[in-house]
Order: structure tokens, then C-alpha cells, then sequence
């Protein structure tokens, strides 16, 4: 008779379990990283026009145009603070579904190993009876068979 496990099904379920939750995690880090991809490009702009202004101004900027580059400066600012929150928003998800994520794993590597040692047991005790059957199917002949 073949080893069957008796909590098969819980750990079919525990298992998926801890795929649904991988999966969840793996969303959450491609936030992440679509979110600091962005805050790099937005820096990338941010220092572009940076550039631009510094080169466009000259002793005879207006204040219009001065008034105009701090304005785009806290503008800059505003939206660069706004994309370092949802970052840190998204890093806090990130981190509590890893520590779901691990709960889950820990739970599902438990009932792999209780399987493991169990078939190890069933395993050790199918070899013991075939041991066993050898064992008499030789004494058996050995006092049956006349001695010569």
C-alpha cells in the first residue's frame, strides 16, 4: 500500500494559500518599483530644467521670470513630496504582506515537513515488514526443507 498522508488536503490549502500571498507581495513590490522609477525620472526632470533655467537666466532676468523659476520650484517640490509619501505608503504595504507572506510559507513548511517525517516513518516500517517477511519466509524453509 502506497504512503497517504492524512492532511493532504490542508496542506494542498496551505500551499495555495502561500502562492496567493507570494503573488499579493509581488504586487506590492512592483509598486514599489514602478514608484521609484518614477521619483528618478521625476528627479531626472527636475534637475533638466534646473539646467535650463540657470542657463536661460542673466544679470537682466525679469522678476517675472525669477518669480516664475521659484514657483516651478516648489512646484517640483510639491509633487516630489507627494511621490516620496505614496513611495513610503507603498514600502509599509510592501513590508507587512512580506511578514504575511512568511507567516503563510512557515505555516505551509510545517506540514511539509510533518509530511516528510511521516512518509520517512511509513517508509522505515514498510521496510521493516519486508524485513520481517524475509525474515520468516527463511526460517520457514530452514525447518522445513530436511537438513542434509
Amino acid at each position: 500500500m502506497a504512503f497517504r498522508y492524512s492532511l493532504q488536503s490542508l496542506l494542498r490549502l496551505r500551499q495555495s494559500i502561500e502562492r496567493q500571498e507570494e503573488q499579493r507581495l509581488f504586487a506590492f513590490a512592483a509598486v514599489v518599483a514602478r514608484l521609484r522609477a518614477e521619483i528618478e525620472q521625476f528627479q531626472q526632470e527636475e534637475l533638466e530644467a534646473r539646467r535650463a533655467e540657470l542657463q536661460e537666466m542673466s544679470p537682466a532676468s525679469s522678476g517675472a521670470s525669477l518669480q516664475y523659476a521659484a514657483y516651478c520650484r516648489l512646484a517640483f517640490e510639491t509633487a516630489s513630496s507627494k511621490l516620496e509619501l505614496q513611495l513610503r505608503e507603498a514600502e509599509g504595504k510592501r513590508l507587512a504582506q512580506l511578514r504575511v507572506y512568511q507567516t503563510s510559507r512557515q505555516k505551509s513548511e510545517i506540514l511539509r515537513g510533518l509530511r516528510e517525517r511521516q512518509e520517512a516513518a511509513y517508509e522505515l516500517d514498510l521496510a521493516r515488514r519486508e524485513q520481517q517477511t524475509l525474515d520468516e519466509a527463511f526460517l520457514i524453509r530452514s525447518h522445513l526443507l530436511p537438513n542434509e
